[in-house]
C-alpha cells in the first residue's frame, strides 16, 4: 500500500512510540501555520523519544528532516544543510526500502535549501537522485515520487525550461490525483506548477501563477511555508523582469509589506 506520510513506515505502538507520532504530527501541524518556534520546540521533544524507540533510526533521522523543513522555512539553509547531510550520510548505510525512501525525502529537501542558497545545479542533481532512488521503490513510494517530480518541475520552471518543467509536472500531477485526489492541497500546488508551464505568453503565465497562488491559499492555508516559498520564486522572476508594477500589485494582493521582505 502506497505510504501518504512518510512516518507511517513506523509500525510500531507501544507507548513512546505513539508519543512520538503525536509530537511528529503536532509539529507538522504548527509548521503548516507558519508556528515554526513551536514547530520546532514540538520536534526536539520528539527527537528525545526517538532514540529510545524500536525504530530509533527511521525516527531520529524523520525527526532531524522534519526539523531542516523548519529551518528552511525560516530561512536557515545553512543550518538546514549540515543537519540533512547527516541524516543523509546515515541513511545511506542502509539498504532497505524504508530508509531509501527517507533518503530520497532528504535529497529533496536538501534541494529546497541548496536552491535557496543559489545552487540550482546541485539542487537539480540531487532532486534527480531522489528521483532514480524512489522510481526503483515502485509503488510504495508513489507520493514521494511524485513530490520530487514536481520540485524538478517547480525549478526548472523558474529557470524558464518550460517544456521540461510540464513533463515533470504532468507526471507528479497524475500520482497526486490518484493517491489524494484532486480536492487535496498537493494536487492543487503540483496544478500550479504545471499551468505556467502551457504555451501561452509571458503576461499570461504571470497572471495564471498569480491567481493560482491565491487559491493555494486556501487549500494549505495563508501562513503555509508553500504559500511563502512560491510567492518567493514569483517575485524572484518579477524581479529578473524588472517588473516593478507587478511587484507592488504582488504585494498588495498577497499582503507582502515592503520589497526586500521576502
Amino acid at each position: 500500500m502506497t505510504k501518504k506520510k512518510i512516518t507511517e513506515a513506523v509500525t510500531s505502538n507501544d507507548p513512546k512510540t505513539r508519543r512520538w507520532r503525536s509530537l511528529f504530527a503536532s509539529g507538522r501541524m504548527a509548521y503548516g501555520v507558519a508556528e515554526f518556534r513551536q514547530a520546532e520546540s514540538l520536534l526536539a521533544r520528539a527527537l528525545e523519544l526517538a532514540s529510545e524507540l524500536p525504530e530509533k533510526t527511521f525516527a531520529v533521522n524523520a525527526t532531524e528532516i522534519g526539523t531542516a523543513a523548519i529551518m528552511i522555512a525560516e530561512k536557515r539553509p545553512k543550518e538546514a544543510i549540515a543537519r540533512l547531510e547527516k541524516s543523509m550520510n546515515d541513511l545511506s548505510n542502509y539498504g532497505d526500502s524504508t530508509h531509501k525512501e527517507l533518503l530520497a525525502v532528504a535529497l529533496r529537501f536538501h534541494a529546497q535549501a541548496l536552491t535557496d542558497q543559489g545552487m540550482d545545479r546541485d539542487a537539480e542533481n540531487e532532486l534527480k537522485k531522489s528521483l532514480e532512488i524512489l522510481k526503483a521503490l515502485g509503488s510504495d513510494a508513489r507520493v514521494q515520487y511524485a513530490y520530487s517530480l514536481c520540485d524538478l518541475g517547480g525549478l526548472y520552471l523558474r529557470q524558464g525550461r518550460h517544456s521540461e518543467a510540464g513533463n515533470h509536472i504532468l507526471n507528479g500531477l497524475q500520482i497526486v490525483c490518484e493517491e489524494l485526489g484532486p480536492e487535496s492541497a498537493e494536487y492543487t500546488r503540483a496544478d500550479m506548477i504545471y499551468q505556467p508551464c502551457l504555451p501561452m505568453s509571458e503576461a499570461t503565465r504571470m497572471e495564471i501563477a498569480s491567481d493560482a497562488m491565491e487559491k493555494m491559499q486556501y487549500v494549505f492555508g495563508y501562513n503555509h511555508p508553500n504559500i511563502e516559498r512560491a510567492l518567493r520564486g514569483y517575485l524572484q522572476v518579477l524581479e529578473k523582469r524588472g517588473d516593478k508594477e507587478k511587484i507592488e500589485e504582488t504585494q498588495k494582493r498577497f499582503g507582502i509589506p515592503t520589497a526586500g521582505k521576502h
